[in-house]
């Protein structure tokens, strides 16, 4: 990827990413409006992201997937998340998405384990994960630049 597509990119896809991340903290969810906004912007940062059709419909499936665990499995992992996902799949691909992911779950699990050892939260609480995805955006784009 260009210097500049990357810079567009990320300028897009950071702050969408620490807003919801800051919403979903705040108040354990995000309202639909930015999650709107936040599609959007995200969308609008897949624009500069070379990946083919094959691999945006792959990382689509993805959301898909989530969306699917999220209604089946009474919102263990919430509706938004798994939309932010599928929109993610959209706009970078499969490669990315399920990097994406792989690195905010392992975030996620790490940190839902020291609280549980900790005693800070039982096995059936809340944490917000828009956190852990932006860790994971972070962690996946410097994985990717590097590569």
């Amino acid at each position: 990827m260009e210097g500049w597509e990357s810079m567009v990119r990320e300028l897009c896809s950071m702050p969408t990413l620490l807003w919801l991340a800051l919403q979903d903290k705040k108040y354990l969810g995000v309202t639909r409006p930015s999650l709107l906004a936040a599609s959007g912007f995200l969308l609008f940062a897949g624009c500069f992201c070379k990946a083919d059709w094959q691999s945006r419909l792959g990382g689509a499936a993805v959301g898909v997937i989530l969306l699917l665990f999220s209604f089946f499995s009474k919102e263990a992992i919430g509706v938004a998340d798994g939309i932010i996902i599928f929109v993610c799949g959209v706009a970078f691909g499969l490669f990315e998405t399920v990097t994406l992911c792989f690195f905010s779950a392992v975030y996620a699990g790490c940190f839902s384990g020291v609280l549980l050892v900790i005693k800070k939260v039982g096995r059936k609480s809340r944490i917000p994960f828009f956190p852990f995805l932006l860790l994971g955006y972070i962690t996946m784009r410097f994985l990717v630049n590097s590569v």
